[in-house]
């Protein structure tokens, strides 16, 4: 009930603000871009054009994300009905990477004092950011071509907004505006509501729109609460030292359940960490090669099971999976990776519980076995009809047809089993076992 009083109050205040003046609705973005947080910029702009706002005012401080949440927020706001303006700020902010992208696809570009944009490049998921990685090098150079598009419609620089992306090349505010990346400087977003009153803006499809912006009232859009819970679950699995610790889970789950067939909660456990890291790592630089160094680990471990290597495969598999952890990671950016001091115990706290499972099946494969027939084997027993050479036994709980194997043996003798053969068991004297 407290939640639709407060949804009704702010549609009253809305209309109220719509009665008496343009409204400016304005979108506080102060996080990465991913798919979770994207929804909130083109929510926000679905609201504004069926509210018919004066402008939609993006205020930004991000330092990008990923390219696929990226795209999406630029397409909407490319087709949006509503003007929209992006500021950085305030001061100290930055639209690194993908901001970069939503900063110039806006139809209005601003900055504050002390701010700075670009760095565009990319960083592909799965390779390492090399030169003559073919794959990196397509998406770098879509990414590009993106950028001189929509400088071309925008009037903005294009050769610094190819630079942006091909030499990750930065602009602070001031350089940004002289090279006309950006159309003006603002302190706030009153200031720049104030500058932005009666300017012609030309739309991405050619028109050109007169704001009109005298009187206007700046609301936020709230965030719903699907919302809030989205940006939580997605900002929880974009922390590198979260999806590191999924890996960890996941292939410890897995191993576990190989090792011991039947178990299900490692393995349901294991199948759900490393679908969560699967989905998480889309947004995060991984090597392949660090990926595929702990997956070599984890064979090794298994065929020490299989092969007597002297504990050399435990010894190869346990380096494969501390360096490969530290290779996962492959960015310098703190951001990217998770720390060394959870990497290195990580690593080795993954190897341990590996070794000590193999060592649990490698005692269980040569085990004597203590269960069906075949595990009756040096059981003792009391004979209950005298054995001539043939009779009855009573022995793990019940009467069998038993042989002697050492001439007659008189009943309520204790004897020992020394095997069985088609449900026949042969016994000697307990005093005549060796």
């Amino acid at each position: 009930m407290p939640r639709l009083v407060m949804a009704a109050v702010a549609v009253c205040l809305a209309t109220a603000a719509r009665a008496s003046g343009p409204v400016v609705r304005t979108i506080t973005f102060d996080t990465d871009i991913n798919g979770s947080t994207a929804h909130r910029i083109i929510d926000a702009i679905d609201a504004a054009d069926a509210a018919g706002d004066a402008l939609v005012l993006l205020v930004l401080d991000t330092p990008g994300g990923s390219v696929d949440a990226t795209e999406r927020v630029v397409k909407r706001m490319l087709a949006s009905k509503t003007p929209i303006a992006a500021w950085v700020g305030p001061s100290g902010a930055r639209a690194a990477s993908g901001g970069f992208f939503l900063l110039i696809a806006a139809d209005v570009a601003a900055m504050a004092p002390g701010t700075r944009t670009g760095a565009a490049s990319v960083v592909y998921g799965m390779q390492k950011s090399e030169d003559g990685d073919v794959l990196l090098k397509k998406q770098q150079n879509d990414l590009a071509a993106l950028a001189r598009s929509i400088a071309e419609h925008r009037g903005r620089d294009v050769a610094s907004c190819e630079k942006a992306v091909q030499s990750a090349e930065s602009f602070t505010d001031g350089v940004a505006i002289a090279a006309k990346l950006v159309d003006l400087a603002a302190s706030d977003p009153e200031d720049l509501v104030r500058r932005l009153d009666g300017r012609a803006v030309k739309r991405f499809g050619g028109g050109t729109t007169t704001l009109a912006l005298s009187g206007a009232t700046l609301i936020e859009n709230e965030r719903t609460g699907r919302q809030r819970a989205e940006e939580r679950v997605g900002g929880f699995l974009q922390n590198p030292t979260v999806v590191y610790l999924l890996f960890l889970v996941g292939l410890a789950g897995l191993y576990a359940e190989f090792n011991h067939p039947g178990a299900i909660a490692p393995g349901v456990i294991g199948a759900i960490a490393l679908i969560l890291f699967a989905f998480a790592a889309q947004s995060l630089p991984i090597s392949a090669l660090g990926l595929l160094l702990v997956l070599l680990g984890l064979v090794l471990f298994v065929l020490e099971v299989k092969i007597v290597s002297h504990g050399l495969l435990t010894l190869g598999g346990t380096a494969c999976v501390v360096l490969g952890s530290i290779l996962l990671f492959p960015g310098a950016s703190r951001d990217v990776r998770p720390p060394l001091a959870l990497v290195l115990p990580g690593s080795l706290t993954l190897a341990a519980l590996c070794i000590v499972a193999t060592r649990l099946a490698l005692k269980a494969r040569q085990a004597p076995l203590a269960t069906g027939v075949e595990g009756m084997a040096g059981e003792i027993g009391i004979v209950e009809r005298e054995l001539h050479p043939e009779g009855t036994v009573f022995v793990h709980g019940e009467l069998w047809k038993a042989a002697a194997k050492t001439g007659p043996v008189p009943s309520g003798t204790r004897v020992k089993v020394v095997r069985v053969r088609d449900l026949v068991v042969d016994v000697v004297p307990v005093d005549q076992a060796e």
